[in-house]
C-alpha cells in the first residue's frame, strides 16, 4: 500500500520538507509517521486520563475555597 500523492502550494511543500529535515526524517518517512498517527485509534478518555492530564497542568491550587467566596458574596 502507498500513500496517496497531493497536491499542495510550492510554499507549504517547502516547509513540510524543513520540518521533516529538522527531525532527522525524509519528506516521505515523516508523512507516512504522520499518516500512522492520523489513522491510530484514539485514546479512550477515562478518569486516569483525565486526571494525568491535569497534573500535567501543574495549576496552582486556588487559594480561597468557594465557601469562603460565597461568604463574602453576601457580606458585600
Amino acid at each position: 500500500m502507498t500513500l496517496l500523492q497531493t497536491r499542495v502550494d510550492d510554499q507549504t511543500a517547502r516547509r513540510f520538507e524543513k520540518a521533516a529535515r529538522d527531525r532527522g526524517e525524509t519528506p516521505y518517512s515523516y508523512l507516512q509517521k504522520m499518516v500512522v498517527e492520523a489513522a491510530a485509534a484514539p485514546v479512550p478518555e477515562t478518569w486516569d486520563t483525565h486526571w494525568n492530564q491535569l497534573k500535567a497542568l501543574k495549576l496552582k491550587p486556588a487559594r480561597k475555597t468557594l465557601a469562603e467566596l460565597r461568604n463574602e458574596s453576601w457580606e458585600r
